[in-house]
């Protein structure tokens, strides 16, 4: 996947196969777990284990596994309990979430919650922007919202409440209207996967579900 398309699987490291060998081979052989590593379908298929996922939760050794990896699993056990098995969506979803929860870039289009957090940001924005540029932008609009409807409602139903301000459902179809238009920008780079935005504009209201339920009762995240 291309450098600039938020991505997981192409981000795990060394310590994230140590891990993985000591929830599936403890004291075993690990040869061939090396070889399933290096085998994309393979290695989808063992990240899919429900050991691997309470491994994740449960144990110690889950400490030293890199962000890319550990948001994965959880959104891929997630969606797949949701209904959602393209595992490329999850791939997609949880780069989102190392973009934006484990760096502090100190970008507006992508920090949180420092960043542009209300529609009419990215609206104004988009109204100047044109071709490519303004494909990343919506982009960029649709993963900021796929993040605050799903990691942070509380903050967006806070603000509804003392504010006045639209509540998650506004911004959830605002990522949603956002995912689409990148979808169908033909101004977009050879290598953007215009169908996965396609299917996450169409699946984005499940995802959205699925994503407050991780963050309930899978990480804390503040508030």
């Amino acid at each position: 996947m291309s450098t600039w398309i938020p991505s997981s699987r192409d981000r795990f490291t060394p310590a994230d196969f140590s891990f993985l060998s000591r929830v599936l081979s403890p004291g075993g052989e690990r040869r061939h777990l090396w070889t399933l590593w290096e085998d994309p379908g393979a290695l989808r298929e063992m990240l899919d284990l429900k050991e691997v996922l309470r491994g994740l939760l449960d144990s110690p050794a889950a400490l030293g596994v890199s962000p890319a990896f550990y948001f994965y699993v959880l959104v891929r056990h997630s969606f797949l309990d949701a209904g959602i098995t393209d595992p490329g969506m999850a791939d997609y979803v949880a780069g989102v979430m190392v973009q934006r929860l484990a760096s502090d870039t100190g970008d507006p289009l992508r920090s949180l919650p420092a960043g542009l957090t209300h529609a009419a940001d990215f609206v104004a924005i988009l109204e100047s922007a044109h071709g490519r540029m303004r494909f990343h932008l919506q982009l960029e609009a649709g993963n900021q919202f796929l993040i605050l409807t799903g990691l942070f409602p509380g903050f967006l139903l806070r603000r509804c409440q003392r504010r006045g301000a639209p509540g998650v459902e506004f911004y959830e179809d605002f990522a949603r209207r956002a995912y689409r238009d990148a979808a169908d920008n033909r101004s977009a780079p050879q290598d953007a996967p215009r169908k996965l935005f396609g299917k996450l504009a169409d699946t984005l209201p499940v995802a959205r579900l699925s994503l407050n339920k991780l963050a309930e009762e899978l990480v804390f995240l503040g508030e």
